[in-house]
């Protein structure tokens, strides 16, 4: 499957002039401004989405600059335009599941230690592609990308993370690279 999905990349890059790059720190303040751009526009289709706010994605992302590796923070861009954003990180469930909650002091010695291991999945949170760019292939493109990436740095799997039911392009790129559904949840609401 990744040999299939690196040469329908390489037909997209050449045929659609698509180009990927890398997040630059330096530019970090720059960097969010393009995710905000896209983050609205990219899940205004989903049923009950609420616009970001600038400020409540800044907080949200500004952690992101102690863990993040910027290699895995990738922006799909065409002539210039940012059409695509799609951010890998290290796992942290791997070391979380052997912190008991944090509940206790030797509980925090734990995950210290676990921190230590080399964590074998990354977690990928989002994929936003433009709307006018959905089915040319960007995505497909961000995703080849990153999976030579991962694989460069010894990652072994990739949780794709939380989509809901109603988002139907995200699972359509996710089956097309040969992922699988491996945990499903329920959310119910109860009215107080």
């Amino acid at each position: 499957m990744a040999v299939q999905m690196s040469r329908f990349a390489k037909r997209v890059q050449e045929r659609k002039n698509y180009s990927v790059r890398h997040a630059d720190f330096s530019r970090w303040e720059e960097e969010v401004d393009r995710v905000y751009h896209l983050i609205n526009i990219c899940l205004a289709h989903l049923p009950g989405h609420t616009p970001w706010q600038p400020e409540a994605l800044k907080e949200l992302m500004l952690p992101f600059v102690k863990i993040a590796d910027p290699e895995l923070i990738l922006f799909a861009e065409h002539k210039g335009k940012t059409i695509g954003f799609f951010p890998a990180l290290p796992n942290f469930n791997e070391v979380l599941i052997h912190a008991n909650g944090l509940r206790f002091p030797w509980d925090y010695l734990q995950a210290w230690w676990y921190s230590k291991k080399q964590i074998r999945s990354a977690a990928v949170k989002s994929v936003l592609v433009l709307p006018e760019y959905w089915g040319t292939g960007a995505a497909i493109l961000m995703f080849a990308e990153m999976a030579e990436r991962l694989i460069e740095r010894g990652y072994e799997w990739v949780d794709l993370s939380l989509t809901s039911a109603d988002n139907p392009n995200t699972p359509q790129i996710a089956n097309r690279i040969g992922a699988e559904i491996y945990k499903k949840y329920q959310i119910y609401r109860l009215r107080l």
